[in-house]
């Protein structure tokens, strides 16, 4: 498994406070992974506890990735592309 903690941290900073457009984009996102056969659900208890079961990754955090079509199964490129507003803020980095 290929981790990249940097995306991954990105992930989770713009999961915390996200722009509209970050916000819709995910929400999009988020309508394929309910969707798709691969969602595990770990526990209903936590809102990190339903994963992707091809990465591992708690959706609720993926799904705010910055990187383009980033779905292990290249199923977010449509949403994707229809909401290209979603590039990385010029924010300073908090490390």
């Amino acid at each position: 498994m290929d981790l990249n903690f940097k995306k991954i941290y990105n992930a989770w900073i713009i999961a915390y406070k996200p722009t509209p457009e970050q916000k819709l984009l995910a929400e999009k996102r988020n309508e394929i992974c309910d969707e798709c056969p691969s969602k595990k659900v770990l526990t209903n208890k936590l809102k990190i506890g339903v994963v992707c079961g091809e990465c591992g990754c708690p959706i609720t955090k993926k799904i705010f990735s910055i990187d383009f079509n980033d779905c292990p199964l290249k199923k977010w490129e449509k949403v994707d592309t229809m909401y290209q507003t979603f590039k990385a803020k010029n924010d300073k980095s908090l490390l």
